[in-house]
C-alpha cells in the first residue's frame, strides 16, 4: 500500500468501511472492496451583470455542495439499491431501478491515518445530506470489475479519533 503525504499525516491508499443506512445500527457496512474515496467541494461563482458596463467588482456565489465518488473492486449493489437509508417509510433506497434517488440520512467513509508521531487514527468522513445520484460498471473478469457510485452532499466533514 502506497502512503500519500499530505502536510503532516500519512493518508493510506485504501479505505477500511464505507457505512450507509438510516442510523448507526440499521443499515450495510461495507469492509472490503473499497478502492476509493474521493470528494471535492462545488462552489461556482460568477461576476455580477451590470448594465453598460466592461467589468463587475462583484462576485455572485450561490450555496456550496459536494460531489463524491465511491469506487468498488465487486459490486456493492445491495448497498445502494437494496438497503433502507431513510428511516421514516421504509424502502427507501440510495438508488431505484427508476433512476429514482433518496437522501441517505446515515452515511460514513472511515479510514486509517498516521499522524506525524506514526500513530495511527481513526478519521471518519460524515456526508450530510447526501444522495447517490449515478452508477457505472466497468465489468471485466469478476476479479477486476469496478463499480464507482457518484452522488451529492450538502456537506462533508471529517472527525479524527
Amino acid at each position: 500500500m502506497s502512503l500519500t503525504e499530505i502536510n503532516t499525516e500519512k493518508v493510506p491508499g485504501r479505505v477500511t468501511n464505507v457505512y450507509i443506512g438510516y442510523d448507526a445500527t440499521h443499515g450495510v457496512d461495507i469492509k472490503s472492496g473499497i478502492k476509493s474515496f474521493e470528494y471535492w467541494r462545488n462552489h461556482d461563482a460568477k461576476r455580477a451583470n451590470t448594465a453598460d458596463t466592461k467589468a463587475s467588482s462583484t462576485i455572485f456565489q450561490p450555496h456550496s455542495d459536494f460531489s463524491w465518488k465511491l469506487c468498488f473492486v465487486g459490486d456493492c449493489r445491495v448497498a445502494f439499491f437494496a438497503t433502507d437509508v431513510g428511516a421514516a417509510g421504509g424502502n427507501q433506497y440510495a438508488l431505484d431501478d427508476d433512476g429514482d434517488s433518496n437522501e441517505i440520512e446515515y452515511f460514513r467513509v472511515l479510514m486509517t491515518i498516521e499522524d506525524e508521531a506514526g500513530d495511527s487514527k481513526t478519521r471518519t468522513y460524515t456526508i450530510t445530506n447526501g444522495y447517490a445520484l449515478k452508477n457505472r460498471a466497468y465489468i471485466g473478469d469478476d476479479e477486476d470489475a469496478i463499480y464507482e457510485y457518484e452522488g451529492d452532499a450538502k456537506s462533508i466533514t471529517y472527525s479524527d479519533a
